[in-house]
């Protein structure tokens, strides 16, 4: 009797198109032909249609069609156990590390959730703080694995050279060379030229992570930090001179420096505070004022403050139910970020962890 070739499920041939499409870097693709395009289409439309975000859909079906051939990719079944599969991989990605979409876009065509897992845990290693800061550089690289050694050799050379001049501040130094547009090479030339504009921040590390972080996005990074630090103090004068709290102009006059028009940015910024403290410490008048700061900046401040004040009534009555005496921290901690629920989950996994 002829043995029977056992068949191979959707799921698996769905599996083995994602190692397939992850085993080599990704590849840039000009016009598709008909029979490619329509391919693709169906592939992306499948994702979506499993909630996958659109860019990672479109870059993902892009990837499959240059790289394997027509008679590999399957058909609707194989489609749809992709898309399950890869949407599992993005919300485990969201839970458990918090990708942005941008990020997920970048990383997931390239490796697995588990893979990615890895590599930000391996930054850690190198550095407790800024491992996440290394892990998403590396992951926008051709090949994340080795960009993330590279940089996190880089990383640990950069910071055993700043702290023998100011140790408290080497590794936020460093860390913003790693978010720049710079080349690395560049970046770590303008970290040591950097440096000496380190006395002006006046052992201040927050302040130095806003002007490094403001700083290494511009063209000449240390002429940029300069400029910074004069419209910042400029500002902080202004504001203070009008009888705002200190603290509060330090606040607005780290986002009114970024501007091109930072005294006009920062009265605008006032008022919208004002306006919106006003209106929060009716109902919030514990976190009135740091719901003011996270919203004033928005277009709609108003509107923004009212999500913001949603995401914290959210979390407040989850946790209390979970953890009554960290309630309230976890919620200031998490109400303005993208995913406040997700962002939540993981605060309070790291306060239970460092309490244990």
């Amino acid at each position: 009797m002829r043995a029977t070739v056992p068949s191979i499920s959707a799921a698996d041939r769905a599996r083995t198109l994602l190692e397939n499409m992850r085993r080599t870097p990704m590849v840039r693709g000009g016009r598709l032909l008909e029979p490619r395009r329509l391919l693709k289409a169906h592939i992306e439309s499948a994702m979506i249609d499993h909630d996958v975000p659109e860019r990672l859909a479109e870059r993902i079906a892009l990837q499959l069609v240059l790289k394997c051939p027509s008679t590999q990719l399957g058909d609707g079944p194989v489609w749809d156990a992709l898309a399950k599969q890869v949407r599992a991989e993005v919300d485990q990605l969201r839970e458990r590390l918090g990708l942005t979409d941008r990020l997920l876009t970048v990383g997931v065509p390239k490796l697995s959730a588990d893979d990615i897992e890895r590599l930000f845990e391996e930054m850690r290693r190198v550095d407790a703080r800024y491992g996440r800061t290394l892990a998403e550089a590396a992951l926008d690289g051709a090949e994340p694995w080795a960009m993330a050694r590279r940089y996190g050799k880089a990383f640990t050379e950069a910071v055993r050279r700043l702290s023998g001049k100011n140790p408290r501040i080497a590794r936020t130094l460093a860390a913003a060379g790693f978010r720049s547009r710079h080349p690395l090479a560049n970046a770590l030339e303008y970290l040591s030229r950097f440096d000496t504009l380190v006395q002006e921040f006046e052992g201040d590390v927050g302040f130095a992570r806003t002007v490094a972080k403001a700083a290494f996005i511009a063209p000449d990074p240390v002429r940029a930090a300069r400029q910074f630090v004069r419209d910042y103090q400029t500002v902080v004068r202004e504001l203070t001179a009008q009888g705002m709290e200190p603290s509060i102009a330090r606040s607005l006059a780290g986002i009114a420096a970024l501007c091109g028009d930072p005294l006009k940015t920062a009265s605008t910024l006032v008022q919208k505070f004002r306006d919106v403290e006003k209106i929060v410490k009716r109902t919030h008048p514990h976190v009135a004022r740091s719901v003011a700061l996270a919203a004033c900046r928005a277009t709609d401040p108003i509107a923004t403050a009212r999500d913001y004040v949603t995401n914290y009534d959210r979390i407040l009555e989850t946790f209390e139910q979970v953890d009554p005496r960290r309630a309230r921290k976890v919620a200031n901690q998490a109400f303005r970020t993208h995913d406040p629920m997700a962002w939540a989950t993981r605060f309070h996994r790291q306060l239970a962890r460092a309490s244990a």
